[in-house]
């Protein structure tokens, strides 16, 4: 019954995610007479060049993936597991920079280490190595993703037994329990998460762009938008591609199972291990953490716009980009949220091959760059008879929904996966009606990642930079675009007035979409 009833869903997924990426790599390797050719293989992926910018796209994954496990884990631990002063201000502090969009990290801090103006008035840009670097990318991007590895590892903490931890904790003690309970048990989340933040990294060009770094993404940026040239772009991102499918399918194998995300937003925190006297040394680290990722950011920006008139003229400048990134930000999150609730019970509730497939194929674009998933939209959608897609709105719609739906149905099966199946087989015997069950018990119980996957598809959406900068319609533009585009032309004030006023809009949206959130569940008891 359920293969039959979503087997359109199936098509639907593979239509506008997959489709695009199959009809670009069929036509970068057709040759002149209509038939297959390898011959791109070995004129684009073997050079020189291509080497060495594949290795620095390889050591700045690496080292930002490693500079992320080890602030975000450590920080996850002593927000969850320890005593450690203002744990809870801490837990809501760590997820602000997940505001701050990375190549808006790249901007603040290209604003703060290689500006003449104070605060460092020079001093840190003679002291320190060129922020223009691997190092500064580095920098940036732990910046950026580490609150993504400390949330995924919190979710881990909250769903061990922390009975297995108090037991081991009075046989042998603090660090060997750590060492020998905790750390096993959330391992495969601290995993799961160190993986995907090599993969955001790998196959990002936004901040590359703005840091001048010579990585494999800007090869491909350059290729397509400076030369022309999709065949070459799109061969080119072949590298990328099979080394973040490669990762991103072992680690649904390794994670298979397990849950990302715990829900209820804020679970109460189980205090495990006792500081002591060491309780106000161990508050230095998020302390520093949180200066860092939060309080000196937000201080750039505000130093960076300037007097408060600059907001108004970036404001009134940008009105109709912000009201056009807005709802096509929401349109495109509830469609996510649509496509992602059926594919992701499908995947819960479905058995055999077709559903094991399904699960593989929907993670996919996880592994595709931003760049190539707009060529390929660009080359299905600006065809004769259907370019009206390719000329509306609609493109850039369903760029959101195939970039960011891997994200929303990883959050819904979690809350799908929660759910017991025996109250919808309940509900049918009671009502005969697999529709009444549909809306009166399974869309309440799983309000919690309805919403959450929503508020992750709305963000993602209105600060995706790379997939509109290719696909966004004639005379029209987001407010990334507008920010990148002020950038090239040198209007800082305005760069930064822009920004902020971009991160009030999304920190206000998640307020009150977690408004109604909270409205809807006292209205329906969850």
């Amino acid at each position: 019954m359920i293969n039959r009833k979503f087997l359109v869903l199936i098509l639907l997924f593979t239509f506008i995610i997959l489709l695009p990426i199959l009809f670009l790599f069929v036509e970068s390797f057709r040759n002149e007479v209509g038939g297959i050719s390898l011959a791109p293989l070995t004129s684009l992926l073997l050079t020189p060049r291509q080497i060495h910018l594949m290795m620095n796209s390889l050591v700045l994954a690496s080292g930002t993936t490693i500079s992320v496990v080890v602030i975000g884990v450590p920080l996850a631990f002593l927000i969850q597991r320890t005593d450690v002063p203002f744990s809870r201000f801490f837990t809501f502090a760590y997820l602000i920079p997940l505001l701050i969009p990375p190549y808006m990290q790249a901007l603040i801090w290209t604003k703060f280490f290689v500006s003449d103006s104070p605060p460092n008035s020079g001093v840190l840009s003679t002291a320190l190595p060129s922020f223009y670097s691997l190092s500064g990318g580095i920098f940036v991007f732990t910046c950026a993703f580490f609150p993504y590895v400390t949330l995924i590892t919190l979710s881990g903490l909250q769903a061990i037994s922390h009975s297995l931890e108090e037991v081991s904790l009075i046989s042998k003690g603090g660090l060997k329990t750590i060492r020998g309970v905790t750390l096993p048990l959330v391992t495969p989340h601290i995993t799961s998460a160190a993986i995907l933040v090599f993969v955001f990294t790998l196959v990002n060009f936004e901040v590359a762009d703005i840091l001048r770094l010579k990585v494999y993404p800007i090869e491909i940026f350059i290729n397509f938008s400076a030369y022309y040239d999709e065949k070459a772009a799109t061969v080119l991102s072949l590298p990328l591609i099979v080394t973040s499918l490669f990762l991103i399918w072992w680690q649904m194998w390794y994670m298979r199972g397990k849950s990302y995300v715990t829900f209820g937003f804020i679970k109460k925190k189980t205090t495990i291990f006792r500081l002591g006297r060491w309780r106000n040394y161990f508050f230095v680290f998020p302390m520093i953490v949180i200066v860092i990722s939060v309080i000196i950011p937000i201080f750039i920006l505000i130093k960076g716009a300037g007097p408060l008139e600059n907001y108004v003229i970036a404001f009134k400048s940008s009105r109709d980009q912000i009201l056009y990134s807005i709802s096509v930000s929401a349109l495109a999150s509830f469609c996510m949220v649509v496509f992602s609730f059926a594919v992701s019970y499908y995947m819960e509730r479905g058995k055999g091959a077709i559903r094991d497939l399904l699960e593989f194929l929907t993670q996919t674009p996880f592994g595709i760059p931003s760049i190539v998933l707009g060529i390929g939209l660009i080359k299905v959608w600006n065809q004769p008879g259907i370019d009206w897609v390719y000329g509306t709105s609609v493109i850039l719609i369903m760029g959101y929904i195939a970039g960011y739906s891997p994200f929303v149905i990883k959050i819904i099966s979690t809350k799908i996966k929660q759910i017991n199946s025996d109250f919808e087989e309940a509900g049918i015997l009671g009502t005969g009606s697999w529709l009444k069950v549909f809306v009166r018990i399974l869309i309440p119980l799983s309000l919690p990642g309805i919403f959450a996957g929503f508020l992750a598809g709305f963000v993602l959406s209105l600060s995706n930079l790379g997939t509109a900068l290719l696909v966004v319609a004639p005379g029209r533009a987001t407010i990334p675009i507008k920010i990148y585009n002020l950038m090239h032309y040198g209007a800082e004030d305005m760069v930064f007035a822009l920004s902020l006023i971009l991160i009030v809009i999304i920190a206000f949206s998640l307020v009150v979409l977690y408004s109604v959130y909270r409205l809807f569940r006292l209205r329906v008891r969850i």
